[in-house]
């Protein structure tokens, strides 16, 4: 079961979920459907947005500055979430001022939404030790609450498709024993809310 627990963490790690984010849009928005140039565009974005923190974590642990990819011990998590910060925001900052592609409003907000959950998980973090895999978790779900409340199309798999991938990743989590269960939902809860406060 420890090796299931891994590959979950890995496949649905918080450096992916941008990703995988993207896919779930252009799956259930028509508008995007319909501009696959702006999705290649963001798949771009997101991918260096990926590959770069990844790259940056591993040259981290290289050094010493981390000891584990897991951040588990709560001093050596403020860099590396302010590392990833710094990414996303330049990210925003590039689409919002981005003359090759006309990027919409709503694809701005869900770039800010990323920026506004690490920086509220970047701020916690001082304090407390909460699930990034889980905020990813909440993230994702928030967003798509907000896309289906919009176009008013739920669509009951999706839904439940969401739940059962926080579930699993949850459940790695804590089989992991790399959180307590306070703060795996924790993190689950500032993901949805975060995100779905700043979509609105």
């Amino acid at each position: 079961m420890t090796g299931i627990a891994k590959l979950v963490s890995a496949v649905l790690h918080p450096l992916c979920m941008p990703l995988l984010t993207l896919g779930l849009l252009l799956a259930t928005d028509g508008y995007l459907a319909h501009r696959l140039g702006l999705f290649a565009y963001l798949f771009v974005l997101l991918l260096i947005n990926t590959l770069a923190p990844a790259l940056s974590m591993f040259i981290l642990k290289k050094r010493g500055v981390i000891s584990d990819w897991d951040l588990r011990m709560r001093h050596e998590r403020p860099w590396p979430f302010l590392l990833v910060l710094a990414y996303y925001l330049m990210a925003y900052v590039l689409v919002v001022n981005s003359t090759a592609v006309e990027v919409p409003l709503f694809y701005q907000n869900v770039l800010l939404s990323l920026v506004v959950a690490i920086a509220s998980a970047w701020v916690v973090t001082w304090k407390a030790k909460i699930s990034m895999h889980m905020l990813a978790q909440g993230g994702i779900m928030g967003m798509y609450l907000h896309v289906a409340m919009t176009d008013q199309m739920w669509s009951l798999g999706w839904v439940s498709l969401l739940v059962l991938g926080a579930g699993l990743v949850g459940w790695s989590r804590l089989h992991l024993s790399a959180h307590t269960p306070g703060q795996v939902y924790a993190g689950y809860v500032l993901g949805v809310a975060t995100v779905w406060i700043t979509l609105f």
